[in-house]
């Protein structure tokens, strides 16, 4: 079994536990962003622990294995005619079958001494084909494209925020082109050919409006008249990029969630290259206007990676009172357990913060509070409120206050 470079995935170690063993391993995730990968080395950990002996590996991208696969009897078939006794059954594209959910339940249901892992690229297909039918039945994990912890980003920041981070293209010397082709591939298989989207040409408009105005309130009514759509129709494809893991929704901060769910949401891309390449711009970042949301998209990028991959039952959200005060990120894990975050990426001589940031620590006196900058490096007390001052190329020293929440 050949397997690409492997990087540890920050989900690793929950994906290893025993008590998964009997149930279906779900690898769900965008193209591209290293589910195969991650699934084969899963094998090859169980297999060299010797929690199971065999490996079938098995790609929906074949016909002939689709085929073979009409019939959960395939499983007691591979056995008998590959001799196999306790073998690891990894099913990769499952969302290529025409049945998959009820496939894989009767297979769960059939109790055989066999580990039972499936990959699929759209969130879509599997939530209404695959993950309705295996619920007590399933462990499921999303893979994302690479985060600080996997990956020497501190050393390639300016790559990070122009190309993003799948693996195929930090590793490639042509990361333009292979961008390109991600995306292609992105609108035409999973936006045309698996979710039978029409109008790709104006999802692909929408993608570019929201990558110029990424990280500012959503303004549905304007998208809506910028592509000469409904404002029902820009929601459902704001919804589809959502749930094909190109765009992530960050909702306000306010003590009502009702007035949360009802109030605007404020998009990023899940990876800066996807968005550059949306912009078609790919120019150097230390000359670009947008700089400043180039950073900011990345400390969201990450903080959505880590959450995310790590199981943590969190969320992440802006704060804007109507006279202006802001603050960039606040994680909530509960109403007394919070970390606001402020991107500040400029050269700073000593600990400071904004009005907008002292109020927030005045009104809410969290425990601590994250500053992320461009050079400075601090511990400062302000409002009560211990405030750290992280360096971008840092980055990863924020995630133990997430986890101390």
């Amino acid at each position: 079994m050949t397997i690409p470079h492997f990087r540890d995935r920050l989900q690793l170690d929950m994906l290893m536990l025993p008590e998964w063993d009997s149930l279906w391993t779900v690898l769900v995730g965008p193209r591209r962003a290293g589910k195969t990968t991650l699934g084969k080395y899963l094998c090859r950990q169980l297999l060299n622990q010797g929690r199971f002996k065999e490996l079938l590996y098995l790609n929906c991208d074949l016909e002939s294995i689709r085929t073979w696969l009409k019939s959960p009897l395939f499983i007691q078939e591979g056995m008998k005619q590959f001799n196999l006794t306790s073998p690891i059954i990894f099913i990769d594209e499952v969302q290529r079958l025409p049945s998959p959910g009820l496939l894989l339940k009767t297979i769960a249901d059939l109790n055989l001494p066999i580990k039972m892992i499936a990959s699929g690229s759209s969130q879509l297909e599997l939530k209404s084909k695959v993950q309705e039918y295996l619920t007590g039945r399933q462990l499921s994990s999303i893979v994302l494209p690479l985060s600080f912890s996997e990956w020497e980003a501190s050393a390639h920041l300016d790559q990070w925020l122009v190309y993003g981070s799948y693996p195929q293209i930090v590793d490639s010397q042509l990361k333009e082109l292979l961008l390109g082709q991600l995306y292609q591939d992105y609108i035409s298989k999973d936006i045309i050919e698996t979710l039978k989207l029409g109008q790709p040409d104006i999802f692909q408009r929408l993608l570019g409006l929201i990558a110029h105005s990424s990280g500012q309130l959503v303004n549905y009514n304007q998208l809506a008249a910028d592509c000469q759509i409904s404002v029902s129709m820009i929601r459902h494809y704001v919804s589809v990029a959502q749930q094909t893991y190109v765009l992530a929704s960050v909702l306000p901060f306010v003590g009502n969630r009702r007035a949360e769910l009802t109030r605007n949401p404020i998009f990023y891309f899940i990876d800066n290259g996807f968005r550059n390449y949306a912009l078609r711009n790919f120019g150097d970042p230390t000359y670009r206007s947008d700089l400043g949301l180039l950073v900011e998209s990345l400390v969201f990028q990450e903080l959505y990676k880590f959450i995310t991959q790590k199981f943590l039952d969190y969320s992440i959200h802006y704060w804007r009172t109507k006279s202006g005060a802001e603050v960039d990120f606040v994680v909530r894990k509960n109403d007394e357990n919070i970390l606001p975050i402020e991107v500040k990426y400029r050269n700073l001589t000593a600990p400071k913060i904004s009005r907008g940031y002292h109020s927030f620590l005045q009104a809410y006196q969290p425990k601590r509070a994250v500053v992320i900058t461009k050079n400075l490096i601090a511990v400062e007390i302000i409002d009560n409120v211990e405030v750290s001052f992280i360096p971008l190329e840092k980055l990863e020293q924020l995630f133990p206050f997430i986890l101390s929440l």
